[in-house]
């Protein structure tokens, strides 16, 4: 197993693996770019074997993802004397015919304790058949020769003889003892456990270690180590019944304490050959993750689970660009293009949704001395005056849409505290000429009808409400008789026509246009110091920035052929960068480049890193 304290990181600008490599007899870590040399984290243990744990959990989920896309080339799996399993060194990635990435994974002692879990196994083994109280009346008669018989004509039973399911705590040391590294193993993987597998590692800690000692500590490493493989020795030679299921054990705890990495010859022992494309996977799944799907115009899915991708419904798109990217026959795409948003610096913000906390509330209070023929639905939010409705609210029974609301929000005497409306409420209240970010998170949080209206793609006042109600109820209804129309557009106690309805949505529009713009995205694998240095100038152009022109010029034909209010959409570049420091979000805009014709994003890669893998948990 490695040695954390032994490990040297190392920050190279110029090397794309990552992962652990023998060289001149000493393991070097080999950290992702965005790391710099000089930060004095990186040689701390905990650090060190943190980030190892997180690229280890990062390195089964790339290599789940390509095994299903049909990336990887099978390998050939060896049997050695035991029947343990023991994997060739790394498994090839084939894309486009071109050797794109390698993953090597020469670390058999820890790959070889997850690999050999099996639960039914280890509670089978630690099942004893016992003594217990528990009378199975169908086997009674088996029993009576052990039986006293009372004066009245009972007969009385101590006990029988039955499996016990629950845990014995005299299982055997080896499978406790595996237990307990695969617990030790799984905490650092920020995994769960079953609950009777860490009741048996408990049992062995206790017995051999102490609960005070951590298997991965800086100070204690050395010395748990050592006790474990006395402990194994000890459990070998006293074990007198050795079958199939305790080599099965035992050949992994065995690997795990033994399979030292000094004998192993130098090279590439653990890792990623060429990161870029791991890189690339893991900051567009974040984007996906954290962006509405109505505002992702085109995403390159190469490397991206099937699962997550399933979730991204390209029928709502507000505008497909997913078949523009071809010039003279040939395919040329970027990695993600986007809706975006202009905050008051004139920046684009990357992800237009959820930059607000999702903590963000709203104190909304009924206004109780006003219906609209019936229809309670006026509330007021601060500054703002609105009305909301349950799609089929029923306007006969005089209740206030408050009464409903209460059934999923936190009630707080007569005020609601809300974070979202649930997908059967819809909201409308006048925008304001002041628009910005925070009133466009709450329209999208209060499901505000414009808002849902930019998300069914309806970018044109034209027959606004008629196409808004089609996809709202159906074609089928009347315009006239909805909700929507007799309460939410009312006007205190006149009704909108349906030309003055579409000319407020004509206004908001006219309000959020020019504030909206097309981003190009680029995930790049590669340090700030590189673009800035001058003496990349022309490489960059000619690699990178040539390419944002086509970009940007395939989209700009395509919008001319579109609805007139996309035409003057804005279109902007923009580079993700790894970088890191530990208290930045995850997202920090950089310095100014090329007269900002490209925007340079510093990406937190450890908090992508952390949103990937506990992704991955949850799948």
């Amino acid at each position: 197993m490695i040695n954390f304290a032994e490990l040297k990181p190392r920050v190279n600008t110029k090397y794309s693996f990552v992962g652990i490599e023998k060289k001149g007899g000493k393991l070097i870590f080999h950290l992702p770019k965005g790391f710099t040399q000089d930060d004095p984290n990186i040689n701390n243990f905990d650090f060190k074997c943190e980030l190892f744990f997180k690229l280890y959990k990062v390195l089964k989920i790339v290599q789940d993802i390509y095994q299903e896309k049909g990336y990887l080339q099978k390998n050939i799996k060896i049997n050695d004397r035991d029947g343990v399993l023991k994997q060739e060194a790394g498994k090839e990635v084939i894309i486009n015919d071109n050797q794109e990435s390698i993953f090597y994974s020469k670390l058999d002692g820890l790959d070889n304790i997850l690999d050999v879990y099996d639960e039914l196994k280890i509670l089978a083994l630690v099942s004893r058949l016992s003594k217990s109280e528990t009378i199975d009346y169908s086997k009674i008669h088996r029993y009576l020769h052990k039986s006293t018989f009372l004066n009245n004509g009972a007969i009385f039973i101590d006990s029988i003889d039955i499996p016990r399911q629950q845990i014995s705590y005299e299982a055997s040391d080896i499978v406790a003892m595996y237990c307990y590294i695969f617990t030790e193993i799984k905490q650092k993987l920020g995994e769960n456990v079953n609950p009777e597998i860490a009741a048996l590692s408990a049992r062995f800690r206790q017995k051999y270690i102490g609960y005070e000692y951590s298997l991965f500590s800086e100070e204690h490493y050395s010395l748990i180590i050592n006790t474990l493989r006395d402990a194994l020795e000890v459990i070998d030679n006293y074990t007198a019944l050795k079958d199939i299921d305790y080599w099965h054990f035992y050949d992994a705890v065995e690997k795990f304490l033994f399979g030292e990495l000094d004998d192993v010859e130098d090279g590439k022992i653990w890792g990623f050959n060429n990161f870029h494309t791991v890189w690339e996977g893991m900051c567009l799944t974040y984007l996906l993750r954290y962006t509405n799907p109505c505002f992702v115009c085109y995403l390159n899915s190469r490397y991206i689970a099937s699962e997550i991708i399933a979730h991204f419904n390209y029928k709502n798109r507000i505008i497909d660009l997913s078949k523009i990217f071809h010039v003279n026959g040939k395919d040329i795409f970027p990695d993600a293009v986007i809706i975006s948003f202009n905050t008051k610096n004139n920046r684009s913000n990357s992800t237009l949704p959820n930059l607000i906390p999702p903590t963000t509330s709203y104190q909304i209070e009924k206004v109780k001395n006003w219906n609209d023929l019936q229809y309670y639905t006026t509330f007021r939010c601060n500054k703002y005056q609105l009305k909301i409705a349950l799609i089929h609210q029923n306007p006969e029974l005089e209740n206030h849409t408050f009464n409903e609301l209460a059934k999923f929000c936190k009630l707080e005497g007569d005020t609601l505290i809300v974070n979202y409306l649930p997908n059967q409420f819809y909201s409308y209240w006048e925008i304001l000429d002041d628009f910005s970010l925070e009133q466009l998170q709450m329209m999208e949080n209060l499901n505000h009808i414009f808002y849902l209206a930019l998300k069914f793609g309806i970018l044109s006042a034209d027959r606004f409400f008629q196409r808004f109600i089609d996809y709202v109820l159906g074609s089928e209804y009347l315009l006239k008789d909805n909700i929507f129309y007799l309460s939410l557009f009312r006007d205190k106690d006149r009704l909108r026509s349906l030309k003055e309805i579409n000319q407020s949505f004509s206004n908001f529009l006219s309000k959020i246009m020019n504030k909206i713009s097309i981003q190009v995205i680029d995930i790049k694998y590669a340090n700030f110091d590189y673009y800035l240095n001058q003496g990349n100038r022309e490489e960059v152009k000619s690699r990178s920035i040539r390419k944002q022109f086509v970009y940007e010029y395939l989209i700009q034909n395509y919008l001319e052929n579109y609805q007139s209010t996309v035409k003057n959409w804005s279109i902007n570049s923009e580079f993700w960068l790894p970088t890191y420091r530990k208290n930045l979000p995850v997202l920090t805009p950089g310095t100014k480049y090329m007269d900002d014709y490209v925007k340079l994003t510093g990406v937190n890669i450890v908090k992508v890193i952390d949103s990937y893998i506990t992704l991955g948990n949850r799948e």
